[in-house]
């Protein structure tokens, strides 16, 4: 009963300080604003009325997290068995280059097979381009942080010359490619929009690595080796194969997400599409310890502050890089929080035991 109840004071403590640590960055992001002159009370409301004012709002709102979500699986499955994923962003592009590839290239086929065929396809395309790091990292032992962030540069180069050259829309202005057929488009949840049945996709997604993560041989597997390899190994356990299947999965997550936002948003695919959401990703996975379920909530207070930095830029002339400011800030108070409450609880004074006099 004692361990019991010291293991749940421990997780009651850490997921305090975890979203204490989260709260206090943000009470610190309105204080910078109220130095500049601008009112805690219309931060609040603007931030509030950007986000949540109108479907419309709170559906790209969603829309953003859903990238966000799965690229933060992508690199949170990789990092839980002990191997590193820095290439979201590539993987994105280019499992969403491949999904624009089929949808604008066959034709004739019902919705039912396009959309699933295309997003399977950009699936594929993201999982091939992590197996490329992973293997050089199991076979050879070359660094995998390396090899991902040029894996990075190496998709935004290749997507870039299939864009601009062999694939480029006629006509075209930017880099882009053709529209997707309408047989291949995810049908738009509201009205004008970037909110798509994408979002069920990306549920499931969620539900399945959940389920993976805490009912599976392989999450345990996964834990196993990211905590002690050494051990893993000792008790059987394939860690190259599971290294390999974890990166696999990965690269698939962050597939899905560039499908969805070719099929569901764009409905083309557009050089760059994803911006820098890969890194975002990392930085989640790391702020929530690889947990799915703190990933969602972590990732959800990002989107929203994306979303609301739109409106404010509009209303109160707040620029939308304050957002990556605040985001900062609640990275260095996640992870300086176990140091934080270490010192708190020092310096807080300690009941005597029961019973014990003096």
């Amino acid at each position: 009963m004692k361990s019991t109840g010291s293991v749940r004071r421990q997780i009651l403590q850490h997921t305090f300080s975890f979203f204490s640590a989260i709260l206090a960055a943000l009470i610190l992001g309105i204080l910078l604003l109220w130095l500049d002159g601008k009112a805690p009370g219309d931060v609040l409301n603007s931030a509030f009325t950007s986000t949540f004012a109108s479907n419309f709002r709170f559906a790209n709102m969603v829309s953003r997290l859903l990238t966000i979500v799965l690229v933060a699986l992508a690199a949170a499955v990789p990092f839980k068995a002990g191997i590193w994923n820095i290439g979201g962003d590539g993987q994105l592009a280019i499992g969403g280059f491949s999904a624009a590839l089929i949808g604008f290239s066959l034709t004739g086929l019902p919705p039912a097979v396009h959309i699933p065929l295309a997003i399977l396809v950009g699936m594929l395309g993201g999982a091939i381009w992590a197996a490329i790091p992973a293997f050089l990292r199991l076979r050879f032992r070359a660094n995998e942080i390396v090899t991902t962030i040029m894996m990075n540069y190496l998709a935004l180069l290749l997507t870039g010359y299939l864009v601009n050259y062999p694939f480029r829309a006629p006509g075209a202005a930017n880099a882009e490619t053709s529209l997707v057929q309408d047989s291949a488009v995810l049908t738009r949840m509201v009205p004008l929009s970037n909110l798509s049945t994408g979002l069920f996709l990306t549920i499931i997604a969620f539900l399945i690595i959940y389920f993976l993560d805490r009912k599976t041989i392989w999450g345990y597997e996964w834990r196993v080796l990211g905590a002690n390899d050494e051990f893993g190994r000792c008790g059987g356990i394939s860690d190259k194969k599971m290294r390999f299947l974890a990166m696999c999965l990965g690269g698939a997550l962050a597939g899905l997400a560039g499908s969805i936002l070719v099929l569901g948003v764009y409905h083309k695919f557009i050089l760059g599409m994803g911006g820098s959401v890969g890194f975002t990703g990392v930085l989640i996975a790391l702020i929530a310890a690889n947990s799915p379920a703190l990933i969602l909530v972590v990732a959800m207070i990002f989107a929203i502050l994306q979303s609301s930095m739109v409106g404010m830029e509009s209303k109160m002339g707040v620029a939308t890089e304050f957002s990556d400011i605040i985001q900062s800030i609640i990275i260095l108070m996640v992870i300086t929080r176990s140091k934080l409450w270490s010192t708190i609880s020092k310096i807080r004074p300690h009941r005597k035991p029961y019973g014990n006099p003096g």
